[in-house]
C-alpha cells in the first residue's frame, strides 16, 4: 500500500517502507552505468575496426570500394530501423544485435575516412574529441542549467547543418570547391555536436541530475547510440577541419 510520510512518496511493502523517489534514482544510476558501458564497448569496437583500415594504401581503398558502399547501406538500414521502430532498440537481444551491427559498419566508415589522412592528423582529431567529450560530460553533470528542453532548437541546428552539407556536396559534384565554405561547415558541425553531447548526457542522467526530460529506462541502447553518434560525428568534423591529407 502507498503511504505519505514527511512529504515523501513511499511504498509499504512487506512491512518495509520504501522511498519511491530513492528507488527511482537508483534505477536511473543503473541505467547510466549500462549506457556508458555499452558506449565504451562501441568505441572500442570502432577503434579495433578503424585503425587497421587507416593504414591501408590508396590502391587497396580503390579496389575495395564495394566495402565502403556496403557499410554505408548497412548503417543507414540499421539506424533507420532503430529510430523508426523504438521496440527494436528496446527488446533484448534484438537491440544489441542491431546496435553492434550498426557499430561494426560505422567502424568501417570511420576507417575509410581516416585512411585519407595522416596518422598524426587522426591522433590529433581523436585527442581533441576526447578532451571535448570529457569536458562537456563534466559540464553536463555539474551545471545547474537544464538543457533537456532545448531538443527542438538542437534539432533545427542539425537540419541546417544537413542542408549545408547537401548544398556543399552538390557543389562538389559540379566541380565547385570552396575551401573556406567547407571549413565553415565543419566548424559548425563541431559546435553542434559539442552541444549535443551536453544535451544527450543530461537526457541520460534524467531525474538523477535534476533534469525535466529523460530517456526511458528501457532506452539504454538508444541512449548509448545517441552519445556514440555525437562522438563519431564530432571526430569526423574535427578530422576534416584540422587533418592533413596523405
Amino acid at each position: 500500500m502507498a503511504a505519505k510520510h514527511s512529504g515523501r512518496a513511499e511504498l509499504l511493502l512487506g512491512g518495509e517502507v520504501i522511498d519511491i523517489k530513492h528507488a527511482s534514482i537508483e534505477l536511473r544510476r543503473g541505467f547510466v552505468r549500462k549506457v556508458y558501458s555499452i558506449l565504451a564497448t562501441q568505441l572500442l569496437l570502432t577503434t579495433l575496426i578503424a585503425v587497421p583500415l587507416q593504414t591501408v594504401s590508396a590502391l587497396w581503398m580503390r579496389n575495395n570500394k564495394w566495402l565502403l558502399w556496403v557499410a554505408v547501406g548497412m548503417t543507414l538500414v540499421t539506424i533507420c530501423a532503430m529510430t523508426l521502430s523504438r521496440n527494436l532498440a528496446r527488446n533484448y537481444p534484438t537491440n544489441y544485435i542491431m546496435l553492434f551491427t550498426f557499430t561494426t559498419f560505422e567502424g568501417v566508415l570511420v576507417g575509410f575516412v581516416s585512411a585519407q589522412y595522416t596518422w598524426q592528423s587522426v591522433m590529433l582529431a581523436a585527442g581533441i574529441t576526447v578532451v571535448i567529450f570529457l569536458g562537456m560530460t563534466a559540464f553536463a553533470w555539474n551545471t545547474k542549467t537544464d538543457f533537456t528542453g532545448m531538443g527542438p532548437y538542437f534539432f533545427a541546428a542539425l537540419m541546417v547543418l544537413a542542408a549545408f552539407g547537401l548544398v556543399t556536396g552538390i557543389m562538389g559534384l559540379c566541380g565547385v570547391h570552396i575551401a573556406w565554405l567547407m571549413m565553415l561547415y565543419d566548424a559548425l558541425g563541431v559546435l553542434i555536436f559539442t552541444m549535443y553531447i551536453v544535451y544527450d548526457t543530461q537526457l541520460i542522467l534524467g531525474e538523477w541530475g535534476g533534469h525535466s526530460n529523460q530517456f526511458s529506462i528501457d532506452d539504454y541502447v538508444f541512449g548509448a547510440l545517441t552519445l556514440y553518434l555525437d562522438i563519431i560525428n564530432l571526430f569526423l568534423h574535427l578530422l576534416r577541419l584540422v587533418g592533413e591529407r596523405k
